[in-house]
């Protein structure tokens, strides 16, 4: 379980490191600040499109292999700002940084679900979310290594945990099962691919990650200025505010983890979760608050909509049939791309709009929205599909 909460900590930390150093070396490479928001898009929509084709991948040739090859390669994407100078150059390191975080989710719930004892999953799902949390607070680190030892030193060395990782996973034989090996059987007589992806429950999933990317995403691109706009807050307090905000959607999942061992009704766990999380977003939205009171709400929302991650995750796998985890989770993870593109579009043009509060009633519309569909996700599953569990 650590092992691989540390591994999906290294592809938020990559996500952000990849932006950050492109941030870091744009004067010096002559890039416009639209070309680095286009390369960012493009890490994004080849890892979106990548995530699917890498649950096949997942499924035919077992997960511990693809999660080694992920890091790798988002080792050598970071390590590649060292000699890149060019555009053509960075777009190229971005479609090698997309197709290596394109497998982790893929790979990681391939190897929990086979790994790990059901009476311990729904930990390891919470601290595979945990892992993710933290390791986006690694990100901005790029710029304190570029400040001590230079641009080329500071991809150099960021590209150590990949690399470092990537032999981990390799080495970890024995601790990491690979799932198909338990389920080839079982998976020969299932149904195919794209017949279980047009499922609707699958569908609906792959809706649910999109939103709960948008809104995640949203939040954390914007809510340092519209705090400052909304409440007149200084810089430094704000990104104070959506700290708390972070922490607290990882101390949720860790939480979440553990309630989801102990009740068997994961989709009311996820719905409670996010109506909370929008009930103590509302007076931020309505601007009801002094700024003080600004950390705790936001830590008290994050706790409560992190709490739902593990749930989401058990959803999913129950949706799974045995030896297709790699197929399932790749799929309807690949809403998590889809959210992260959309994202800046939406609450980007309600901050260009001069309305900083509008973002934070979207964030309650998609709450609310992301409750009714888990709800709607549970109704709608076959009756007859064989769950995951059997890996």
């Amino acid at each position: 379980m650590s092992l691989i909460g540390v591994a999906h900590g290294s592809s938020h930390y990559y996500q952000l490191a990849f932006v950050t150093m492109l941030l870091i070396v744009r004067e010096r490479a002559g890039l416009s600040f639209e070309e680095v928001g286009f390369l960012g898009a493009l890490f994004y929509a080849v890892s979106g499109f990548g995530q699917t084709v890498a649950g096949f991948a997942v499924d035919r040739f077992g997960a511990r292999p693809i999660l080694a090859g992920g890091l790798l390669a988002l080792g050598i994407m970071m390590g590649s700002f060292a000699v890149v100078t060019s555009f053509a150059g960075f777009a190229a390191v971005a479609v090698l940084g997309g197709l290596g975080n394109a497998v982790f989710h893929p790979a990681d719930f391939a190897l929990l679900n086979a790994s790990v004892s059901q009476d311990r999953l729904g930990r390891a799902f919470g601290i595979h979310g945990l892992g993710g949390s933290i390791g986006w607070a690694g990100g901005p680190a790029m710029y304190f290594l570029d400040g001590a030892v230079g641009p080329v030193n500071a991809a150099l060395l960021g590209a150590l945990p990949g690399i470092v990782l990537s032999v981990l996973v390799w080495g970890h034989r024995g601790s990491l099962v690979d799932h198909r090996i338990k389920a080839r059987a079982e998976a020969a007589g299932g149904p195919s691919p794209w017949s279980l992806f047009m499922q609707p429950a699958i569908l609906l999933c792959l809706v649910f990650f999109a939103l709960v990317a948008a809104n995640t995403v949203g939040i954390q691109q914007f809510a340092v200025p519209a705090f400052q706009s909304m409440f007149g807050a200084s810089q430094g307090y704000a990104a104070f505010c959506l700290i708390a905000f972070i922490f607290g959607s990882a101390g949720g999942m860790l939480l979440g983890g553990y309630l989801i061992d102990r009740m068997r009704h994961h989709e009311r766990v996820a719905a409670i979760g996010l109506l909370v999380a929008a009930a103590f977003t509302l007076p931020i939205a309505t601007l009801a608050v002094p700024p003080v009171l600004l950390p705790i709400l936001l830590f008290c929302a994050g706790l409560a909509g992190g709490t739902t991650n593990p749930s989401r995750d058990m959803i999913v796998r129950q949706l799974t049939p045995p030896g297709a985890a790699g197929k399932v989770f790749g799929f309807v993870y690949s809403g998590l791309d889809i959210g992260s593109f959309l994202a800046p579009l939406v609450f980007g043009q309600a901050m260009n709009l001069g309305h900083p509060a509008a973002m934070f009633w979207i964030a309650i519309g998609l709450y609310l929205l992301n409750a009714t569909l888990v709800t709607v996700i549970r109704q709608t599953t076959a009756p007859h599909a064989v769950p995951a569990a059997a890996e």
